[in-house]
């Protein structure tokens, strides 16, 4: 299956062309519908503004996309990911463990007929050509385990979609903290991607993040996992 993923990558293409969504404006009939599904309020992201901004950098402002606040609508998301190779989004993410298909990413909503909540079972109908898919929000691998069924969340729907590896994460996490951890992935991975494979890209930003003061402890470096080809 995973050679099948890799038959729709990008022709002609540079394998470093990104687009990162971050930090979305939240309308109000958003932030309403997210609250049905967990018992917190959605909070502003400023450090994913900067997270995305600085992707931006690292992987050349020509060859980017970044859209934040107001920008990061799903409709956009929708009509352009299929364009990249890497994708990252650097916003909410909620599981519903009764209904995994309607787990969801939270993006602007916009002046579009979208509602702002990107969900599984939307990421199932997209034609996605990313090598990598990014999820730096919180919960985005959670999801009811079934026999035969594997984890089914966003990191599963992502995969039918077309994407090989995903990078989510297990439990809520820190906002500041991940933003140093996916972009020291990111740099590692752009540093020799033929010797640092995402795991390895992954488990590097790890140990950097275990030898600080501010964040050694496991809650702030451990959350995420690579799915997929780790290569």
């Amino acid at each position: 299956m995973l050679a099948r993923r890799k038959e729709h990558q990008l022709e002609g293409e540079s394998n470093t062309s990104l687009l990162a969504l971050g930090n979305p404006a939240l309308g109000q009939a958003t932030i309403e519908r997210a609250q049905t599904t967990r018992d917190q309020k959605l909070l502003p992201l400023p450090e994913a503004e900067r997270e995305v901004q600085t992707l931006a950098k690292l992987y050349g402002v020509s060859r980017s996309e970044v859209l934040i606040g107001a920008e990061a609508r799903e409709d956009r998301a929708k009509n352009d990911a299929g364009k990249f190779r890497v994708l990252h989004f650097a916003t909410h993410g909620i599981v519903n463990n009764s209904s995994p298909m309607y787990s969801y990413l939270v993006l602007s909503q916009g002046d579009s007929k979208e509602d702002g909540l990107l969900e599984a079972w939307e990421l199932l109908n997209m034609d996605l050509k990313a090598d990598l898919v990014v999820l730096s929000a919180c919960e985005t691998a959670r999801g009811r385990v079934g026999a035969g069924e594997g984890m089914i969340g966003l990191s599963w729907a992502l995969f039918v979609a077309g994407t090989p590896t995903t990078v989510v994460s297990q439990w809520k996490v820190d906002s500041a903290s991940t933003t140093e951890l996916m972009l020291e992935f990111h740099r590692n991975l752009l540093a020799d991607s033929k010797a640092n494979s995402k795991a390895q890209s992954l488990r590097k930003a790890m140990l950097k993040l275990l030898n600080t003061n501010q964040y050694k402890h496991p809650f702030y470096w451990a959350p995420f996992v690579v799915i997929g080809d780790a290569n």
